[in-house]
Order: C-alpha cells, then sequence, then structure tokens
C-alpha cells in the first residue's frame, strides 16, 4: 500500500490537467490523505492470546479494506494507465487483492473477530 500511495503522490506531481499538477486539485490532495490515513494499524503483541487473536483479526479486516481503498483509489486516480503494464499501480493492486484473501478475507476475520467476543 505504501509503494501505492507514493507512486500516486509522485504521479499527482507530473500528470497536469488544464495546465496543473493533478496533484494541485483538492479533491485529490484529500483522496490521498484518506489513502495515508488507512495504512495506520497496529497490534497489542504485548497482551493475552485472545487479545492478540482478536488484535490479528481487526488488523486484517482493516489492512483488507484499506488495501482495496488504497489499490482501487491509485487505478482510479492514474486513470487507464493505472492498469498497464507500463505502471506498476496495477501490478500492486491486484497483489493486494491476492493479500486479501491469504489466511482469511475481510468477511472470514470479521466473523473471527465477533466469535472472540
Amino acid at each position: 500500500m505504501k509503494v501505492l500511495l507514493d507512486a500516486t503522490v509522485e504521479y499527482s506531481k507530473t500528470r497536469k490537467q488544464f495546465g496543473v499538477p493533478i496533484g494541485k486539485f483538492q479533491v485529490l490532495q484529500h483522496r490521498m490523505v484518506d489513502m495515508s490515513i488507512a495504512l495506520m494499524v497496529t497490534l497489542k503483541l504485548g497482551e493475552s492470546d485472545a487479545e492478540r487473536k482478536k488484535a490479528a483479526s481487526a488488523a486484517k479486516v482493516q489492512i483488507g479494506k484499506a488495501g482495496r481503498f488504497v489499490g482501487q483509489s491509485a487505478v482510479q486516480i492514474h486513470g487507464g494507465m493505472g492498469m498497464t503494464d507500463e505502471l506498476n499501480v496495477g501490478h500492486y493492486f491486484k497483489r493486494l487483492t491476492m493479500l486479501d484473501a491469504l489466511y482469511g478475507n475481510v468477511d472470514h476475520h470479521l466473523k473471527r473477530y465477533a466469535s472472540l467476543g
């Protein structure tokens, strides 16, 4: 997700629309701030086994949701170029999609979290 965010911020500085970099548009600045915030997740490593399991499932849910948001946002901001082989954005988005499924997807971990009470 960090690679996608960095690539998108850099792209927004160089891609021009209406004679100005697209990174100057407030709506895209807000989108990139949202992408950045979505990266912040922590685990409770010093807690009990049950708390660590809950934290791991909560993190997996947040990472899955954030990965989808960051990936989709990066592709959307890059436009059609986002999914071409010329840019690594599409590759990373596909990788994030695969990582969401690895070790249980968002739905699996939401159910697991709820069962751990």
